[in-house]
């Protein structure tokens, strides 16, 4: 009886280790054979980083030409401030904020640098007010329409869509209604909206490209806080 027993017994040992021999993968398997893997998609806050390197710090320069390439210009958003109200220096009317909102008042500077040309065409366009706009938490706001120059104790107001000469600047302030917490936003950014603007005056010019973006292809943002 113990020789029957042996045989079995023997012959079970045969088989498991057979059984483990053949599901068991040599280290050359897993050296020629690798595991596919997909990257990681980028996530959103990776994408919105991107885009946070885009915006400008308020006082930031952008410099580019005129479609023509002969003259230089720069763009920047200076400063702002906020007034609950503002009176136009030519009319009696004083206009007044509804309660809870506030005017904001942004300084936006256009400058000639410079004429690189054979001295025919030495103008730059200035671009008009309604190429800036204002956005925060997904919403946007469009300039005020004052059809006056200057705002007692103010300033100036800017409305660009204007030929500026060499060593001249076009600025002043832009208004906006926003409401209060729209003041102190860390997301409130203004932009100007020129890439591809055409000239719209009849002329020389009419249907054209106002500027060449070669080094910069964006509508430039800048952050107001």
């Amino acid at each position: 009886m113990k020789k029957p027993l042996l045989i079995v017994a023997l012959l079970v040992a045969a088989i498991l280790i057979a059984g483990c021999t053949s599901t068991t993968s040599s280290p050359h398997d897993a050296e020629t054979s690798p595991t596919a893997t997909t990257p990681p998609a980028p996530t959103a806050d990776a994408l919105l980083s991107e885009e946070e390197d885009d915006i400008l710090p308020l006082g930031e320069i952008v410099m580019f030409r005129d479609a023509t390439e002969e003259n230089e210009l720069s763009l920047k958003v200076a400063s702002f401030t906020d007034r609950g109200s503002y009176e136009p220096a030519d009319d009696p009317r004083k206009f007044t904020a509804p309660q809870g909102w506030r005017y904001l008042l942004v300084h936006v500077v256009v400058t000639h640098r410079g004429h690189r040309g054979d001295g025919y065409w030495t103008t730059v366009y200035a671009p008009p007010v309604q190429q800036f706009s204002l956005m925060d938490n997904g919403r946007t706001y469009r300039p005020e329409s004052i059809p006056t120059k200057y705002l007692t104790n103010i300033g100036e107001l800017y409305h660009g869509d204007e030929w500026v000469d060499r060593n001249e600047k076009c600025e002043g302030y832009i208004v906006y209604k926003v409401p209060e917490a729209v003041i102190n936003s860390e997301d409130a950014t203004i932009t100007a909206d020129i890439v591809g603007l055409k000239h719209h005056s009849y002329g020389y010019s009419y249907g054209r490209e106002c500027y060449n973006f070669k080094s910069y292809d964006k509508n430039p943002v800048w952050r107001l806080v």
